[in-house]
């Protein structure tokens, strides 16, 4: 009988992932921040540009509590480039964040 791996209960797989469209992302900002979505879009938008441009600039982001991220593999494809990222995180990093409205 060949053994097979059991998957451990409670766990995700972790090779099925699940996709956060730009617009719900927007929103948990929003609702994260109480900031009106017409003020927090522009600026999301303007974060985001700046993520990419720097990780395609092969800079180490080093954002808390995000992480430090690195390119570690990254290679054309015919639909654009495919960059592979290493994201390195602290283990308490699922604490809340906290915002303070003026």
């Amino acid at each position: 009988m060949p053994l097979t791996a059991a998957p451990l209960s409670g766990l995700p797989d972790p090779h099925v992932a699940t996709v956060v469209p730009k617009r719900d992302f927007v929103d948990r900002v929003v609702a994260a921040t109480g900031a009106r979505r017409a003020e927090a879009r522009p600026i999301i938008e303007a974060t985001l540009d700046q993520l990419g441009q720097i990780l395609s600039a092969g800079q180490t982001l080093a954002v808390p509590p995000l992480g430090r991220a690195r390119i570690n593999l990254e290679r054309d494809a015919r639909g654009g480039d495919v960059i592979t990222l290493r994201l390195r995180r602290r283990a308490s990093s699922t604490a809340p964040i906290l915002v303070e409205k003026p």
